[in-house]
């Protein structure tokens, strides 16, 4: 009689209440409960100290802004592609020897699919993969194996910023061959600032290209 008045106590009770009452509902309950009181915490301690809370807030914004910011294996091709059309669209005796071979690189080994790129939260590194993505091998899957990204040779590019940072600095003056100049001194490889765009340059230019002009004394008496 007992069981069967309870039985009839919890069919009256509905479908939700009785699914109040599981170790789930429960559970809920309880980390509803765990995170409003970790959340009042926050926002009594954010009212008495807001300096803190604001350059707390502002740092995770700014982590977060850099952590979406930071480059991949994709943007590195395609950033590698864009400068070898750059680079083909110079002479080859004015192309900079040290960014052709670097952005030569980059497109051999992209064509291989031996670019690996990590990142590390706010900075990605771009290194070679000696066997590629493709090949079945022990030592291409093994992580143990695997060379890291940083060891001499194999390191090619550090992202950060959405920008590729020594691609960057290889393209700099990509239409300036280097070599040219190396049989030169020393002191002539090399031009201060003020050399190269001076007034005294441009304006020795304009004389140079300006017509001359005499005057009837300098021309000499007329022949007869």
């Amino acid at each position: 009689m007992a069981a069967a008045a309870a039985a009839a106590a919890g069919a009256s009770r509905g479908l939700w209440a009785r699914l109040g009452d599981t170790r789930l509902a429960l559970w809920l309950r309880a980390l509803l409960r765990d995170y409003s009181s970790s959340l009042r915490e926050a926002a009594s301690s954010a009212r008495r100290r807001p300096a803190v809370t604001a350059a707390s807030l502002a740092a995770l914004a700014l982590g977060t802004g850099l952590a979406r910011s930071v480059p991949d294996r994709s943007s590195l091709e395609g950033a590698a592609v864009a400068a070898g059309a750059q680079l083909g669209q110079l002479p080859p005796g004015s192309r900079s020897p040290r960014a052709e071979r670097h952005v030569q690189r980059l497109l051999r080994l992209r064509e291989r699919h031996r670019i690996r790129v990590r990142s590390f939260g706010l900075l990605a590194v771009a290194g070679t993969d000696p066997h590629g993505a493709e090949p079945a091998l022990y030592r291409a899957r093994c992580p143990h194996l695997r060379p890291r990204l940083w060891e001499r040779g194999s390191l090619l590019d550090l992202g950060f910023l959405g920008r590729w940072w020594l691609l960057e600095a290889a393209l700099r003056d990509c239409d300036i061959n280097e070599e040219e100049f190396g049989r030169l001194p020393a002191a002539l490889r090399t031009l201060r600032p003020r050399e190269l765009r001076s007034e005294r340059n441009e304006r020795l230019h304009r004389e140079s290209r300006a017509a001359v002009l005499l005057c009837p004394a300098e021309l000499g008496p007329e022949e007869p």
